[in-house]
């Protein structure tokens, strides 16, 4: 046999290809000594059936310093910590994961299961040997579920009534109120208005109609399956069916939004060429695309354009290159039988939203488990592959389940996640814990959203914003058009939701930490005769009761001693009462406790 006709392997051209790997060990194994060594072992499987072990023919690599692998699959622990490992070859990839714990036992009694999520990542904490924070205080709790949840803080009364409040069952009371409240539809139209990228699409004096309609889907809790089918199917006037902007772009778009905002793939990388190292190819991406073949739409009536969106059902998909008609195919590979007149987008939501799906509940739980939990158990939330596995698959799996068993029902699954122990703990670490920022031990801290940041601002001085166009009042999550002119929100990482894949940044700056410290925004509320501040003077109320007041307003907590007697202190060394405690109030909003989510 001639040496050009034979692989690196010894395998003729001819020869079955591989066409999968087995990697064992399976599951997740921990390494608790230095000395601990584990080997990999790699079964490929050949087209003709055959299987060999291939371990020694793979290309091996660690995603993270605290694990070394070599060249034969043999793991060395270097430091504490999780790392998943790549194993590729001839066009197939695999991934196994490994965790370094070289520490001590330790003890997890301290967090008491409430529910599967905390049942399932305890077991991964004491895995890992990682101890959990302790519990969040009613301070802590109250200001972070208001934000996470609807998006503001809790008023001074709300904050001084649960604090007050002796009841057992208070949290889960506050949780089940803020789900029904309408901040609540506003806040997570505002959320999905970024996935969806919604400036795309039609915006009418100040109004968003897409973003009216994610408001209702979520203030009327529709099940997240039908929201997903409405959304995918939507035909009609762009102005009275608010779902029908979701599809005003082209096909190729909105295949990859698709994908990446009910899937969790990224298959953008697809649309010209196979992807380099993940299983997508170019045509999974034209398949996909042939499903939005018969999408067409039509202007009427003078700019501002209402487009009517209709459906040509005898239309075709033809291939870039060869012209000839693509057959719609699912991304699993698998070809629908379509009937002749049938929406293909119907087709196609009915797939996404299968129980059966292997990405769409899981992608699902994931997206809002981020959102609340600040980390996603896939990261990036629209990455799901094969070498990007969960942090704790179990906990996926099973938070996926119970979304499908309870119905897709979204206020369920945030009840899951908030009623947590998980969710409750303190955000402040421990030695054990200070460098985890993957296994939940504690509440990582995030800072504001630009959104927060304002709404936080007008909230607490009771001095309201005022944006171009809008009444005065509004609140910035409602802004329909993140093309609206603020300086501020630009500042801290409002997305412009100009593309199809849109990210909100959560940067810290030295220009922000300016703009709160000398910045028009923050200084002319907190001096303004109309603030809050400046009632509370007007009403004789004494220092001690604003300063009360201040705190409750921006911490959601009532003042310690100290803090009490320090803001006292400061207050009276200035000028005059007015500039005195104003002072107070801009040293509020410029700490970390304003500013973080804790």
């Amino acid at each position: 046999r001639s040496s050009c006709a034979t692989t690196c392997w010894g395998r003729s051209a001819t020869s079955p290809r591989l066409v999968s790997m087995d990697v064992f060990p399976h599951g997740f194994r921990v390494l608790n000594r230095e000395d601990e060594r584990q080997r990999i072992v790699v079964v490929g499987r050949y087209s003709d059936g055959s299987q060999e072990d291939i371990s020694q023919k793979v290309r091996y690599t660690s995603q993270n310093d605290s694990i070394e692998v070599s060249n034969t699959g043999e793991i060395k622990p270097k430091a504490n910590g999780q790392a998943t490992i790549l194993i590729r070859s001839q066009g197939q990839v695999a991934a196994v994961q490994v965790g370094v714990a070289l520490g001590p036992n330790v003890a997890i009694a301290s967090m008491k299961p409430v529910n599967f999520i905390d049942e399932l990542v305890l077991d991964k904490l004491a895995r890992m040997r990682i101890e959990p924070s302790g519990p969040a205080t009613d301070a802590e709790f109250v200001r972070r579920v208001y934000l996470d949840t609807i998006g503001i803080l809790p008023e001074v009364d709300e904050a001084k009534r649960f604090l007050e409040d002796r009841s057992p069952d208070k949290r889960a009371r506050l949780i089940d109120s803020l789900l029904e409240r309408k901040d609540f539809g506003d806040f997570w139209a505002n959320k999905w208005g970024d996935l969806f990228a919604s400036n795309v699409f039609t915006v009418v004096d100040g109004t968003s109609y897409l973003q009216d309609w994610l408001r209702q889907a979520f203030q009327t809790n529709k099940p997240y399956d039908k929201f997903v089918k409405e959304v995918l199917t939507a035909t009609g006037s762009s102005w009275d069916i608010g779902a029908v902007n979701y599809s005003i772009r082209p096909a190729e778009d909105l295949v990859t939004l698709t994908a990446q905002a009910f899937l969790g793939v990224s298959i953008e990388c697809a649309r010209c060429h196979d992807h380099p190292s993940e299983r997508w190819k170019r045509e999974d991406f034209i398949g996909l695309t042939a499903f939005f073949s018969q999408v067409r739409a039509k202007g009427r009536r003078p700019p501002p354009v209402e487009l009517i969106t209709y459906l040509a059902l005898d239309a075709e998909y033809r291939h870039p290159e060869t012209k000839q008609v693509v057959r719609p195919k699912f991304i699993d590979g698998t070809e629908p039988i379509l009937r002749p007149l049938t929406d293909r987008r119907a087709v196609l939501a009915d797939w996404i939203t299968s129980p059966s799906n292997p990405w769409f509940a899981k992608a699902t739980v994931n997206r809002f488990w981020r959102q609340l939990m600040e980390k996603g158990l896939v990261e990036p939330a629209d990455d799901f592959r094969a070498t990007n596995p969960a942090s704790n698959p179990e906990l996926l799996d099973r938070l996926a389940a119970d979304f499908v068993d309870h119905g897709y029902d979204i206020r369920h699954l945030f009840r899951q996640i908030l009623n947590s122990a998980t969710y409750q703990l303190s955000s402040v670490p421990n030695p054990s814990n200070k460098d985890d920022d993957l296994h939940y031990s504690h509440y990582y801290l995030r800072r504001l959203t630009a959104e927060q940041m304002m709404d936080g601002l007008v909230e607490i001085t009771a001095v309201p914003e005022k944006f171009l166009a809008y009444y005065p009042g509004v609140r910035s999550v409602n802004l329909a058009d993140s093309g609206i002119p603020s300086s501020f929100l630009d500042m801290y990482d409002r997305p412009k939701r100009d593309a199809a894949k849109c990210e909100r940044s959560e940067s810290v700056s030295l220009r922000q930490a300016m703009n709160m410290i000398a910045g028009d925004t923050v200084n002319k509320k907190v001096r303004s005769d109309a603030s809050r501040l400046a009632g509370m003077l007007r009403d004789g109320k004494s220092d001690q009761d604003i300063i009360e007041n201040l705190y409750l307003a921006a911490m959601s907590r009532y003042p310690t001693a100290a803090e009490r007697d320090l803001c006292l202190t400061a207050a009276k060394r200035a000028n005059d009462r007015s500039r005195g405690l104003q002072n107070v109030l801009w040293a509020l909003l410029n700490s970390n406790e304003f500013v973080y989510n804790h």
